[in-house]
């Protein structure tokens, strides 16, 4: 597979842009394909290596819109809202035609319709020739024409007017709605303070390398990722997580690019280049989003391709039928036109990927990370959510608690034991231990180390045997006496086959995590799990103070995978995992939709899940169920108006009751209704 992206140039018919994706589509070269009207990015996906496609999607695009250009991705843009100038002469020629009496308005009325009409009817041109009926300038055109020849020329003109005036608010709205977005990730700095042997020089960032030193002063946004070598400070990092606590750093402390520097002067060790940044990977990601369409956005999209079609029938029917019952051909001609004008679906065509495009920008802006809107569709319709529970439902920042000494075992055996098997471990339980004790360890006097996940540790050091890990790990190794952790986490050690004891490891809820879920239940999760490594004693407690509908414990990594798909054969609806995405990958993948709850910089996070939760803190995951939940409403909210508005309008055309003015607002007019209506989103604090 070879996957090419495209930037596309003149571009202003959604309707146009579904048209064109459709025809790529059907390319027998091509395997997937699609055209982000909002974003005006072209992405196909070919079998093999094509020569020169350029060519050939051009010529498919300028034949569905004439003047629509596809160049190689980065070109700079050479697009710009022209201002309609020559609409102010139309409007005065009109207003002329109203004010002042005894003037010829069928001249003038011409006069005005060609000034305000010549882009639209020029275009019509060309899409007659290239046999695009249905497209929208030729039905304006034919609609408009066919009212100068019922002798309606004001009329005519003014309909062309509010069409350009249309088009060009348009344009307006949803330009400004794609920079309103773009800004609001935009936090990137474009320059960096590097540190050489003359001193601090600015250099441009995407000239920085690994291992390079920069300097960032209060009040700069950090513009790589990397470690702080000197200072300290608090750091904002609300633009990537969505957290406003601000966080203190130190010698030692990972940052990432775009953390506000609030206060002390910080140097840096880069550690990635610009474009594998945790910010550029994210950023990536959003813009990728539109790949990945719901089925909403999908069903608009083919139902934009039968609409018209059906519309413009419907307009011949209105006409034929009662001409053909001999009444009268005018009245009822005119009627029709009614029709024409409101047959394009471009309402429809713009709004949906719009709001489900603010809905995902708005989501990262609070540090959530949709993989694209089948997921923002997709959370809203989740059943069942199942927890992991280190990470996830607890803080997972373990504590050595308990230690339980064997009899004739003194207490530093035991320390020191734990110490050198867990010492190369990454387990949180691990963590926990280097956290609490302090002892030599000497990679040299390794003789063997072998780790089993969820299990334990066996070792071979400096002439001695050590085992440690869950009661039942030991137990195969023909360990029978245990001292006894009650209901608490721990590890058990022993030492050239005498058991030496366990020690125990406490870890607390998060905060606000029953207040959460309650409010997760009221929209619409009926059913909550937890799946955990941990001893049964331990999960119980856990799930009986959050109130959990069911748990599973002392469960292996590859038993929580076989537990899930047990639970999504039992549950109705959709099921969701939410996990810490370090060991959880293969469940993460496997539910309906992944969500990955950890910190920031966790890349098995990144890379599994469907939607990431750049901080561990309950209150984000209760706000992606939100934004998901608004999202649908205000999806749905534009299909009705645009589609109720139309039916309206067609029903009273039909009746005779509104005429063409009243068209032209029910095609351009509900346009600029839903844009706005998906923009107030946008401007909403949450």
């Amino acid at each position: 597979m070879v996957i090419e992206e495209y930037d596309v140039h003149n571009l202003d018919c959604a309707n146009c842009s579904a048209k064109i994706e459709s025809e790529i589509g059907n390319l027998a070269e091509v395997s997937s394909v699609n055209l982000d009207f909002i974003n005006k990015r072209l992405t196909v996906q070919y079998h093999e290596i094509v020569d020169k496609p350029l060519k050939r999607l051009n010529a498919i695009a300028a034949k569905i819109e004439p003047g629509v250009l596809l160049t190689p991705l980065g070109t700079k843009s050479t697009d710009s809202i022209e201002k309609p100038w020559f609409l102010s002469l139309a409007v005065v020629i009109l207003g002329i035609s109203f004010i002042v009496p005894g003037l010829p308005g069928t001249i003038l009325g011409l006069i005005a319709y060609f000034t305000a009409g010549h882009k639209v009817l020029w275009t019509s041109i060309k899409e007659m020739l290239n046999k695009q009926l249905f497209a929208e300038n030729f039905l304006m055109s034919i609609a408009t024409i066919g009212a100068l020849y019922l002798g309606e020329y004001t009329e005519a003109a003014a309909v062309m007017v509010l069409y350009e005036i249309g088009q060009f608010l348009e344009a307006k709205a949803v330009h400004s709605s794609r920079n309103s977005i773009k800004a609001m990730l935009s936090i990137k700095p474009e320059k960096m303070h590097l540190k050489t042997p003359e001193g601090f020089i600015d250099k441009k960032v995407s000239e920085a390398n690994k291992n390079d030193t920069i300097l960032i002063y209060a009040g700069e946004r950090i513009p790589l990722d990397g470690t702080i070598t000197k200072g300290e400070s608090s750091v904002d990092t609300s633009s990537l997580t969505g957290e406003a606590e601000p966080v203190f750093v130190e010698n030692g402390t990972k940052v990432f690019a775009g953390f506000m520097n609030n206060s002390g002067l910080l140097e840096m060790k880069v550690d990635t280049i610009e474009s594998e940044s945790m910010i550029a990977r994210i950023i990536k990601l959003i813009e990728n989003a539109s790949a990945r369409k719901s089925p909403t956005e999908k069903f608009i999209t083919r139902f934009a391709r039968y609409y018209t079609p059906i519309v413009v029938f419907a307009a011949l029917m209105v006409f034929a039928i009662p001409t053909l019952l001999g009444y009268e051909a005018a009245v009822w001609f005119k009627r029709s036109l009614v029709f024409l004008i409101v047959s394009c679906p471009c309402a429809l065509v713009i709004s949906i990927p719009l709001s489900y495009y603010i809905g995902i920008g708005k989501a990262a802006k609070q540090g959530i990370i949709f993989k694209g809107s089948v997921y923002l569709d997709l959370l809203n319709k989740v059943k069942t959510l199942v927890f992991d529970k280190t990470g996830t439902l607890t803080t997972g920042d373990l504590k050595v608690s308990d230690e339980l000494v064997s009899k004739d075992t003194a207490l530093i055996d035991l320390q020191e034991s734990l110490y050198l098997c867990e010492f190369t471990s990454s387990h949180p339980f691990s963590k926990a231990v280097k956290a609490a004790y302090s002892f030599q360890f000497d990679s040299t006097k390794v003789e063997a180390i072998a780790e089993y996940p969820g299990k334990g540790v066996l070792l071979a050091y400096n002439n001695d045997q050590y085992v440690s890990g869950s009661e039942t790990f030991l137990r195969s190794y023909g360990f029978v006496q245990f001292n006894d952790p009650g209901a608490k986490s721990a590890v058990h050690v022993a030492k050239n086959n005498i058991y030496l004891g366990c020690v125990c490891f406490e870890d607390e809820l998060k905060a606000n995590l029953g207040t959460s879920l309650h409010a997760l239940r009221e929209l619409g999760v009926k059913h909550f799990s937890m799946l955990s490594g941990d001893r049964l004693p331990k999960a119980e407690i856990v799930a009986k103070e959050l109130g959990l509908d069911s748990f599973y414990a002392e469960l292996f990594p590859e038993a929580k995978l076989n537990k899930l798909e047990e639970i999504m054969s039992k549950q109705s609806g959709t099921v969701a995992y939410c996990g810490d995405g370090l060991n959880d990958a293969p469940v993460l993948a496997r539910a309906d939709i992944g969500i990955a709850m950890g910190n920031i910089g966790a890349q098995a996070s990144i890379e599994t899940a469907d939607v990431v939760l750049l901080n561990d803190k309950p209150e984000q995951l209760l706000a992606a169920f939100t934004l998901s939940h608004r999202t649908q409403v205000l999806v749905w909210q534009n299909i009705c108006l645009a589609l109720g508005i139309k039916v309206i309008v067609m029903a009273l055309g039909l009746s005779g009751i509104s005429g063409l003015w009243e068209a032209i607002v029910a095609d351009v007019g509900v346009t600029l209704l839903v844009i706005f209506n998906s923009l107030r989103m946008m401007k909403s604090s949450t």
